[in-house]
């Protein structure tokens, strides 16, 4: 939009006019892309993006989803749940699984509901970790043991720790990413903002078929072009127009028939 301010109008009742028009658009906007930032602990260039996702939703606080994928650590959804800080019973129920302590074969890819709310500038969902290991850091705990959906610039400002005195026993503050619809979302029918991790092989099409969402919409919701990439261990935001359900990924494609 194109801003226009008449000569005759005062400079101060302008200068209010086009704040106003530009507080609208940040409160419209979507959310960017981390962009594999989350490697970078101490660029404070990077910040904006590797603290969170803005608080630009239309509420403040919102049902929300992470996904999460299951390790020897980590097999069950009662050790999922405690890790998450989610509920072992929704856990299981929205994952079809036969019960919170079966196990749960390595590397399958869990939906985890959450509450997400805004915090200061960043929506997040907050679980405490305490440290097991003399060599875990915050980038090891945000990106290994929290799978990326954490960062270890949002550690780092969280806790009033710094990065050379973490000892094992330590409790620390891990604020999950998430976030809420905005209102153009809202208008859309998105009722739900999913985290998502990207991993090894993933591209638009993939996730959107994973979740029957139009490709489109991950692209705005993470203001991304077809052409861009996206690396592993970095979460995108695919808005959601239902609960979501288990994931069912697609068989792989048969091998080409051998040539005779």
């Amino acid at each position: 939009m194109e801003m226009f301010c008449p000569r005759m109008l005062m400079s101060k009742s302008c200068v209010l006019l086009v704040l106003l028009v530009l507080e609208n658009r940040v409160i419209q906007g979507q959310q960017p892309y981390i962009n594999n930032h989350q490697l970078d602990c101490y660029n404070a260039a990077y910040d904006n993006l590797t603290r969170g996702f803005d608080c630009n939703g239309v509420q403040s606080s919102c049902q929300s989803y992470l996904t999460f994928r299951s390790n020897p650590l980590y097999n069950n959804a009662v050790g999922i749940g405690y890790l998450l800080g989610a509920e072992p019973t929704q856990i299981a129920s929205i994952n079809n699984l036969t019960s919170e302590v079966a196990p749960i074969p390595t590397d399958t890819q869990l939906v985890v509901p959450v509450n997400c709310s805004c915090s200061s500038m960043y929506y997040q969902y907050n679980v405490t970790y305490r440290l097991k290991d003399k060599t875990e850091t915050y980038f090891i705990v945000a990106n290994n043991t929290f799978q990326g959906l954490s960062t270890c610039q949002a550690m780092m400002s969280q806790n009033k720790v710094g990065d050379k005195n973490l000892s094992v026993g330590l409790d620390l503050l891990v604020p999950l990413r998430c976030a809420c619809p905005t209102s153009n979302q809202a208008a859309s029918a998105i009722k739900y903002l999913l985290t998502y991790m990207v991993t090894w092989g993933n591209s638009f099409s993939y996730i959107a078929d994973l979740f029957g969402v139009d490709q489109q919409t991950i692209l705005d919701a993470n203001q991304l072009s077809q052409d861009q990439t996206i690396y592993p261990f970095t979460t995108i935001l695919v808005p959601l127009n239902t609960t979501p359900t288990k994931i069912e990924h697609s068989p792989p494609s048969p091998p080409p028939a051998p040539a005779f």
